[in-house]
């Protein structure tokens, strides 16, 4: 479908022994804006709608490269966006060795937004400047830092009181156990031993890493009055990328 209707408006030159030519694909999207939306409105319902079908079913955390994300805002799928950038220059001198003119950047960007509002969109920029090795050690530096945010959990539990809590709120951010913690008044209604009984207690929040789960819930036991203490833990599937990053950041 897609070759059909490139064909028709751009000849049947735009493929070569059934492949599309690239080059000369390039030089009908990128000479005039209609043509530019045309073949957006050719390739992105179908790019887009396998993404989605790929994410859905692979689960976990998902790197997805999108050089037209601002422009097609696909932002559902979406909790970090990280803007890779570089200066005006080096990226002339990259793309010579693919065979581009010194103006093609410039040409192939100008119905594009612009590298400037794309970075203040960004939760992250990296400025790509220096070796491939240095570029590979930051890349690395940050996937280290997506693997540990992808291990981030919620543990809950109750608190008879303000002072049973503010204690294990302490004794677990003061040791590394926990980035944070926050507590909620709430009613409770429970079986304990055929009957059935309503309380008054404190709904008690904390966020942490796995590798600090079992620690954690024995720091809750040891400070917690309730026999026995009732703690549930729940994997963080989704958040905002700067929550996730203060939490491995503030637990050992």
């Amino acid at each position: 479908e897609v070759r059909e209707k490139s064909e028709l408006r751009w000849g049947p030159e735009v493929y070569s022994d059934g492949q599309p030519d690239f080059g000369k694909i390039a030089e009908k999207v990128f000479a005039k804006e209609e043509d530019y939306r045309f073949a957006l409105s050719l390739t992105l319902p179908g790019t887009k709608a396998e993404m989605v079908k790929l994410v859905r079913k692979v689960g976990g955390w998902i790197v997805l490269e999108i050089p037209l994300l601002f422009e097609t805002g696909w932002f559902d799928l979406i909790d970090c966006v990280i803007c890779v950038t570089s200066t005006d220059d080096l990226r002339v001198a990259r793309n010579l060795s693919r065979g581009w003119r010194e103006d093609e950047i410039a040409l192939r960007e100008r119905f594009m937004i612009g590298s400037s509002k794309k970075q203040a969109l960004s939760d992250m920029v990296l400025c790509n400047v220096g070796s491939m090795e240095a570029w590979e050690a930051r890349a690395r530096e940050l996937g280290e830092l997506m693997l540990r945010m992808s291990t981030v959990h919620e543990l809950a539990t109750f608190c008879r009181d303000r002072e049973e809590a503010a204690r294990t709120a302490s004794a677990l951010v003061e040791n590394g156990l926990a980035a944070g913690a926050s507590v909620m008044e709430a009613g409770c209604t429970y079986r304990w031993e055929g009957d059935v009984n309503d309380l008054q207690v404190l709904n008690f929040r904390c966020l942490t890493t796995e590798k600090n789960l079992r620690r954690a819930m024995e720091c809750v036991r040891q400070n917690n009055s309730c026999e026995p203490p009732v703690i549930t833990v729940r994997e963080v599937l989704r958040s905002d990328f700067s929550t996730l990053k203060w939490v491995v950041e503030n637990c050992d």
